[in-house]
């Protein structure tokens, strides 16, 4: 049986579950650190009029008097809001305010047309959207409430923050639904509980190891799940969350500009991202790699003594992050294992664990696994299953990934592509993308991409590559190696 569990905790119990809400984790580092700096933005325009940064007793303020315009205006547990509002401090007071009034969060990018986000606020039965007055005349919900306009209102509104006692919400409640794309070509809804996302925090905050003095540069979009991995580690240690602006985050490597200026020490990076970033921040201390495959020579470029680099994996599906794996210069790039309290199995199509080093479907189980799709029954049944992998602990309830992998000789996990690249070939089942990824461990090679064509009637793979800078790619090498 090919079993990857986490070597840091005795399996099978969760060594960081609470029965908690995932605001009070704010709330508690609050309590602790009132005025030191929670938010800053980066790049402010000082022609603004607006705050450029909060402290924890600020944010926390902020957060509970929008918990409480929330609750005026009908907002109960267990119901879906909509945050379609800009990158900046609002978002991250928008997402406090609203788990605090016991509702979930809704997020979509600024930049979504108003048909996807009026689509998305429909399937999720959100009461509704929290955006600005630019975006006001946008939508068809019954309830939209341009946030900017409120401003004062809400400002002169009740700071004491909302407890349990008056909402009601549960650990099991929905924390927020993030929308990805979906087989059918309409957006997806994957449902992640308050336990979900708080034992994440706490699971990879045990590896990302910031502490108090830290700055963490927000980025991605509050669309993106990795957001979540920005902002909430950064909350639980007391740290500094510096959030770009819209067009800064729009800008490409540009952004590495603001990353040194703000003094930046931990990134969370895409690794398409980081590929084209010229120069490294010299206060970086960690560099957390997440999104998409990592390529091979990304850690031989930037590995340096006093730089982490980790490379960490997980769908939406299993709450952000389900594996980590810390990257150096002379080792194989592989996606890790199991993040603590985490299990994973490789297997076959009829969920049979295959031996290691065969390939095989990433199968993930533990504290990660989310409530399943919004609305659509059928395909929750059919990723979201139940199955038993070790007798002992009997059958759990497991998400299949659609994910390829294999298990390396010293029990890492390596990500090899989508299981609907698969082709056949003369019989045989063949993965393009493993195909992709042995041609990219090529020095010569910067990307590949492998299809199956006809030539002269006959199926044939061919693999297209370009060339990294000043190198001359050797198919006859490449050719001999993929033998």
């Amino acid at each position: 049986m090919t079993t990857i569990r986490s070597a840091a905790v005795p399996y099978p119990d969760p060594p960081y579950a609470r029965d908690e809400l995932l605001h009070e984790i704010f709330a508690a580092t609050a309590a602790v650190f009132p005025d030191s700096s929670a938010l800053r933005l980066a790049d402010p325009d000082p022609d603004s009029g607006r705050r450029t940064n909060l402290t924890y007793a600020e944010l926390g303020g902020r957060g509970a008097q929008l918990a409480h315009f929330l609750r005026q205006r009908g907002v109960r547990r267990g119901d879906r809001i909509v945050i379609c509002l800009p990158r900046g401090l609002d978002q991250i007071i928008a997402v406090l305010g609203v788990l605090q009034s016991g509702a979930a969060y809704v997020p979509v990018d600024w930049g979504f047309p108003a048909d996807r986000i009026d689509t998305i606020a429909v399937d999720s039965d959100a009461v509704m959207i929290l955006t600005n007055r630019e975006r006001l005349a946008d939508f068809d919900h019954a309830q939209v409430v341009p946030l900017d306009d409120r401003l004062g209102e809400i400002a002169t509104g009740e700071n004491w923050p909302l407890t349990r006692a008056t909402t009601g919400a549960t650990a099991d409640d929905l924390a927020y639904i993030i929308y990805t794309s979906g087989s059918t070509g309409r957006p997806k809804g994957v449902a992640i509980s308050h336990r979900n996302i708080a034992y994440l925090v706490r699971a990879e905050s045990a590896f990302l190891g910031l502490t108090a003095t830290d700055r963490v540069f927000q980025g991605f979009s509050l669309a993106f799940d990795m957001s979540l991995e920005e902002t909430w580690p950064t909350f639980l240690a007391g740290a500094e969350l510096i959030v770009s602006s819209e067009a800064l985050a729009r800008s490409g490597p540009e952004v590495v500009a603001a990353i040194v200026r703000e003094g930046v020490t931990v990134w969370h990076c895409v690794p398409s991202l980081l590929a084209v970033v010229p120069v490294q921040p010299p206060l970086l201390r960690l560099i957390n790699l997440g999104g998409e495959a990592c390529p091979p020579d990304l850690a031989r470029r930037w590995a340096r003594s006093g730089l982490r680099l980790l490379n960490t994996y997980g769908p939406t599906e299993t709450t952000v992050t389900a594996t980590w794996a810390e990257l150096s210069a002379d080792e194989p790039v592989t996606i890790g294992t199991p993040l603590p309290g985490y299990r994973a199995w490789v297997v076959d199509e009829t969920l049979v664990p295959v031996a290691p080093g065969v390939a095989g479907e990433l199968v993930i189980g533990g504290p990660g696994v989310g409530v399943g799709y919004v609305g659509l029954a059928e395909q929750t049944a059919a990723k979201f299953v139940t199955a038993t992998f070790d007798p002992v602990t009997g059958p759990e309830r497991v998400y299949r990934s659609g994910d390829l992998v294999t298990l390396d000789p010293a029990g890492n996990i390596v990500f090899a592509g989508r299981i609907d690249t698969q082709v056949k070939i003369r019989g045989y089942r063949v993965e393009l993308a493993e195909i992709e990824s042995a041609i990219g461990d090529d020095a010569s090679v910067a990307q590949a991409v492998c299809a199956l064509v006809a030539i002269d009637g006959n199926d044939a793979l061919v693999a297209y590559v370009v060339a990294r800078s000043g190198i001359a790619v050797d198919t006859a090498r490449i050719a001999d190696a993929l033998k």
